[in-house]
């Protein structure tokens, strides 16, 4: 009786987790935020850019914490500045084409998607910068990286799989080492739906 039990338990379990990805679950929902509303540290930070183009901030809520987001376009390029709900800068995305990748960094994420997807199609790609505030500020205003800030690559992805198409964020490192995919949910599910 009792491995009869274990055993539903088990099926119950891998089927839960037939994707092959094994993935995370990510739930983001931006709203527009008033600039009266965000953080003097996010608005100085910003400020002392002296961008020319409008900055829209953003209120960005997960599942998990919230955070605020400063976008605007500097050289022709879409930025992302985030920073946590007091204002502290906690990163750096800029948004890119694949052709400005590397060969052997086009070559792993290649052959991670088509490991994990039967047809994929990449629908963004960002470089993202993470570091201290002076050489991530030093990085906005030049356009050059420092050495202390870590460079890694976000990438949305369409996967088709043998079950579903779904939408994924997968993040590699400036090598092109795979560190996470999550798949990207649209709401959250705190109840059953009937």
């Amino acid at each position: 009786m009792i491995k009869s039990i274990l055993a539903v338990v088990a099926i119950f379990i891998l089927g839960n987790f037939s994707n092959s990805l094994f993935a995370q679950q990510k739930f983001e929902k931006e709203s527009r935020l008033a600039q009266s509303d965000v953080p003097m540290n996010a608005l100085n930070f910003i400020d002392f850019l002296e961008l020319k183009n409008k900055v829209k901030w953003y209120l960005e809520k997960g599942l998990e914490r919230k955070s605020i987001e400063a976008k605007f376009k500097r050289n022709r390029k879409k930025h992302s500045v985030e920073f946590d709900a007091l204002g502290n800068i906690e990163d750096v995305e800029i948004e890119i084409k694949w052709d400005e990748l590397t060969t052997p960094l086009k070559n792993s994420i290649d052959t991670r998607l088509q490991k994990d997807c039967i047809k994929h199609r990449i629908d963004k790609i960002q470089i993202q910068y993470t570091g201290n505030q002076i050489p991530l500020f030093l990085k906005l205003f030049s356009g050059k990286p420092t050495e202390d800030l870590t460079v890694k690559y976000e990438i949305i992805v369409k996967c088709r799989s043998e079950k579903s198409t779904e939408l994924f964020e997968y993040l590699f490192t400036d090598k092109g080492h795979f560190v996470l995919a999550s798949q990207i949910i649209f709401k959250p599910s705190y109840h059953l739906e009937y």
